[in-house]
């Protein structure tokens, strides 16, 4: 990636979590209401068996309810593990609710699948 793409990147995410910080509760659980509404009755999503999501943080659209009904349709879902020691992202399969629930957070404050779990389907490298 160019300087300048980083330096972009850079300034549009910061732009955007500054946006987020500054909307109230009500605004944001709006927002994710909108986004989900939207989604679920999108013929992609409605057509599609397997789902990657990102796992949402307080400031972001919330997204357990896409987690829920992902599970309640049957889908498979996969869900981002991330290496802060490189660039290297994963989507890794997230077997239930209930183990979204006891996974632990990162410095980040986002739950992903633990550094020592290389014991998951990776979405990236599956050919179907």
């Amino acid at each position: 990636i160019s300087m300048a793409l980083r330096t972009a990147k850079k300034t549009l995410r910061l732009q955007l979590k500054q946006k987020l910080k500054s909307m109230s509760d009500a605004d944001k659980h709006r927002q994710s209401q909108i986004v989900t509404t939207k989604l679920f009755q999108n013929k992609c999503y409605l057509n599609s068996q397997r789902i990657s999501v990102y796992l949402s943080r307080d400031i972001e659209v919330d997204t357990r309810p896409i987690l829920e009904n992902i599970f309640s349709s049957g889908k498979e879902c996969f869900i981002p593990k991330y290496d802060s020691k490189s660039v290297h992202m994963d989507m890794l399969k997230l077997k239930s609710l209930e183990e979204y629930e006891k996974m632990p957070l990162t410095t980040w404050n986002i739950k992903q699948p633990d550094v020592e779990d290389d014991d998951r389907e990776n979405a990236l490298l599956t050919v179907i």
